[in-house]
């Protein structure tokens, strides 16, 4: 049953719009989440409420309804749309080039780009859910996620179903891309995740660490300096850098970005059977051309089917692609959490931590 009004404990409303879209609110003690559905169910909002801490990366391009692109670019309108936040990428990731089974699937794929339908399918004070699904337009697929807060618990329990709804095989990539910024983000946060190698993007001439791997974790030798570095620690905005790194052989499926000085952070937790990669993408006020000319400070943290960012045809060519087979349905469960504290050495996926 749907309740109006309530002010404690669990609370879920879909009665509002924000800049002319469509937006859901869960909350509960501990979380406030904010959900944009008429662009890919993106969560905007994941404020920790007892320190009034929004962990998303808001970027200088304004949170705008879609429109028209502004122009025909190969890579598609991701980035005309990017102000920050909590994406899903599907069905492809990075900068597609090639076109697969006849078409183009641009930067990212279409489900950020997309409306989402809703509805609430719990509502109580011990537990609030809500039901989003969408279908694509370029591909036969069908995803929906299920989005629960729990009381007095500080996570987002999600649960996905990815429908292949064709009579034929199609390969992805899939992916979470949440983007983590300021006030939380700065040089005293620490990422930790059970990875035992990492790549390194030739990416950008801005590029930090050398491209190239397979390097031992988490030690990446610094182009500048030619000196082996940590890349767990999150760098200051006068570094000027920017990098995309993939973590490999995950021994589990979860990471934790904490910030040490302020004691807090936010993590997340996922079966590494399925999301096998965690990109990291870093950006210390060095990506000084198009679409951020040197004005963000941002990284993001992103578990994956695949890799590298260069769209599906050699997420195929590497080995790293999701294929699913004639009408497959895959289902399967995240969360995020948020916590205070200063060492977390595992994120469960029940919404605890072990410190």
């Amino acid at each position: 049953m749907y309740t109006y009004g309530r002010k404690t404990h669990c609370r879920i409303s879909l009665d509002y719009t924000y800049r002319g879209m469509r937006v859901a609110f869960l909350e509960n003690e501990l979380l406030r989440v904010g959900i944009l559905l008429d662009k890919g169910a993106d969560i905007f909002e994941l404020t920790y409420k007892p320190l009034d801490l929004d962990f998303m990366w808001q970027s200088p391009i304004e949170l705008r309804k879609p429109f028209i692109a502004t122009s025909a670019l190969p890579e598609g309108a991701f980035h005309d749309y990017f102000y920050g936040g909590w994406q899903e990428v599907l069905p492809s990731a990075g900068w597609a080039t090639d076109a697969y089974l006849g078409t183009y699937q641009g930067l990212h794929g279409e489900v950020s780009l997309l409306p989402f339908e809703a509805k609430v399918l719990e509502d109580s004070p011990e537990v609030v859910s809500l039901h989003t699904w969408t279908r694509t337009y370029r591909s036969p697929l069908k995803l929906e996620r299920m989005m629960t807060l729990k009381r007095d618990i500080g996570a987002l329990f999600i649960h996905e179903r990815l429908y292949n709804e064709s009579p034929i095989e199609f390969a992805v990539m899939w992916g979470h891309h949440p983007a983590f910024g300021e006030p939380f983000l700065d040089e005293h946060c620490v990422v930790n995740t059970p990875a035992r190698k990492v790549e390194v993007l030739d990416f950008h001439p801005n590029g930090l660490w050398q491209p190239g791997g397979d390097y031992d974790f988490p030690m990446v030798p610094n182009r500048r300096t030619g000196e082996l570095q940590d890349i767990r620690q999150v760098l200051p905005p006068t570094v000027r850098s920017v990098d995309v790194v993939f973590f490999k052989d995950l021994e589990e499926g979860w990471y934790s970005l904490t910030n040490l000085e302020k004691g807090v952070g936010i993590g997340m937790a996922w079966d590494h059977k399925l999301f096998k990669y965690l990109w990291m993408w870093q950006v210390y006020n060095g990506h000084d051309d198009y679409p951020w000319y040197g004005r963000t400070y941002n990284c993001a943290l992103e578990p994956f089917t695949g890799y590298p960012p260069a769209g599906i045809q050699n997420a195929i060519k590497n080995g790293t692609a999701l294929f699913l087979k004639p009408n497959e349905v895959i289902e399967t469960d995240l969360v995020a959490v948020a916590y205070q504290s200063k060492e977390v050495v595992r994120i469960n996926r029940d919404g605890s931590i072990v410190e």
